[in-house]
């Protein structure tokens, strides 16, 4: 009797760490959805279950699986950003230009103007819609570019705001703000009648840096109030995304906290978790990716299954092109997650 009873308490467990092992593996730990090996692209972003990328100084797009559906030679871009829903995508380049591209429901491409042309250098483009009216923020560098030197003087960086009703017709809003660092990797949401702009802010390039947000003060865009510095210059750091979460917000975000120096060659992702008024609960919460280290992390994107992770991994030598993705397992993000229909 005790034997049988401890046969059936063995097979009990072995199932409940089966069960367990099989939710973790499924909610916890990333998997490989797509890799291109070696394709050294430039900035890339999610664009519904499609994928936008600088590749060789062209615009490209990649579906989920890795496979190329579409290439623009003629659009030349180094940063990017879109709006997938309406097949929209900005676009700055090294060429000192600023342009929009519209795509139909098939990528055929639509048009391709290009808005801004300046003296300076303006890197880094967003876009979002709020209501009928859409916004792009630029950053201007005035000086040197990305300065490597910490003996040398940093260009001074600024981040301009425009609307348009038309996507042609662009008019000023305000400077959002100006710093003599590198700014770099910019997010723009529009939440509670407010703009919020993330940014990071560095003394040297690839070295440690700052994530720093700032908010409007309505919700026009014409005032910003100061900035907060929501991770500190404790290391290097590359901001992807910021999402609202049930309890505030969730910042996605890479960092070579466990190998200061090595900047994005060592590299692993992480998140941190912030109150409603933007106050630090939880930082360096590992997302456990499949490859460990050497991860850009580029953009997040929530979906109905789960969440997806887009990066460059080894980008200063083998550069491939990485999407990770598992299932949800926190309330944090679960109610609020991606409705618009992505698999």
């Amino acid at each position: 009797m005790k034997r049988s009873r401890i046969i059936h308490l063995i097979v009990y467990t072995l199932i409940l760490c089966t069960i367990i092992y099989i939710y973790i593996r499924a909610n916890l730990l990333f998997r490989v959805a797509m890799n291109i090996p070696q394709l050294h692209n430039g900035d890339a972003k999610f664009f519904n279950n499609s994928i936008i990328t600088s590749l060789n100084g062209s615009l490209t797009i990649y579906d989920i699986n890795g496979s190329m559906v579409a290439s623009y030679p003629d659009v030349m871009t180094n940063w990017i950003d879109g709006l997938a829903d309406e097949g929209i995508i900005v676009y700055g380049n090294g060429n000192k230009q600023i342009g929009i591209v519209q795509l139909d429901d098939d990528f055929k491409l639509l048009s391709n103007e290009i808005i801004m042309e300046t003296d300076n250098l303006q890197i880094d483009p967003t876009i979002i819609k709020v209501q009928d009216t859409y916004y792009i923020t630029v950053t201007e560098i005035e000086g040197t570019v990305n300065n490597a030197d910490i003996n040398s003087e940093n260009g001074i960086y600024t981040v301009h705001l425009y609307q348009s009703t038309d996507l042609s017709n662009w008019q000023y809003v305000t400077d959002v703000v100006t710093a003599n660092n590198n700014i770099e990797d910019i997010d723009v949401r529009f939440w509670n009648d407010r703009f919020v702009v993330l940014y990071e802010k560095e003394n040297v390039d690839k070295g440690d840096s700052a994530i720093y947000v700032t908010i409007s003060t309505d919700d026009t865009g014409k005032q910003f109030g100061e900035e907060k510095e929501l991770i500190s210059a404790n290391c290097y750091h590359e901001p992807a995304s910021i999402e609202q979460t049930t309890a505030g917000y969730r910042l996605y975000y890479s960092c070579d906290k466990d190998n200061r120096g090595t900047s994005y060659q060592g590299a692993s992702a992480y998140y941190a978790d912030f109150d409603e008024n933007w106050n630090l609960k939880d930082k360096d919460k590992r997302l456990y990716t499949q490859f460990s280290d050497g991860i850009l992390l580029y953009d997040v994107q929530y979906t109905q299954k789960g969440i997806r992770l887009l990066y460059a991994r080894n980008y200063l030598t083998d550069c491939d092109m990485i999407v990770e993705e598992r299932g949800f397992y926190d309330s944090r993000v679960m109610g609020i997650r991606n409705s618009n229909g992505l698999d």
